[in-house]
């Protein structure tokens, strides 16, 4: 009898560890704005040709290819073979520095990078890069 309650016991501990790792692993974490748009943009249309989009709120989805190290304000997003830089412009929507290769939606509006951000100075042991486009971003899932 004392074999099966530890039997029982120990199921029910392998069977709460692994919930909560199921939940863990499904959490998705969100930053900004809600993300409300519903169909996503290419991300390899998207980078063939910027201006077309420009002033226009899109949806990326992808996995994370590179993050902002120094304070997480920017995100590249991948998929398809393709990338895309998202930017928070006035850094509202700052991300974790160590989400690399997690799956990631952006909602933002698709803007020429300002000149101010273009010439403003490198930070000790960190550079920006600084595309001509971005998806400057509103929201962010990531999962």
């Amino acid at each position: 009898m004392k074999k099966v309650v530890r039997s029982l016991i120990l199921a029910g501990c392998v069977l709460f560890v692994a919930t909560a790792a199921l939940a863990a692993a499904t959490e998705v974490q969100k930053f900004g704005a809600p993300v409300t748009a519903k169909k996503a943009v290419a991300i390899a249309k998207l980078a063939r040709d910027p201006a077309r989009f420009a002033g226009r709120k899109v949806r990326l989805e992808g996995t994370v290819k590179e993050v902002c190290q120094g304070k997480g304000c920017w995100v590249e997003v991948e998929a398809g073979g393709a990338s895309f830089m998202a930017r928070s412009l006035d850094e509202s929507v700052l991300l974790p520095k160590d989400c690399k290769g997690r799956a990631i939606v952006v909602q933002g509006v698709v803007k020429a990078l300002p000149r101010a951000i273009k010439e403003e100075p490198k930070e000790e042991g960190h550079a920006c890069p600084k595309p001509e486009w971005v998806v400057a971003t509103q929201g962010i899932e990531l999962k």
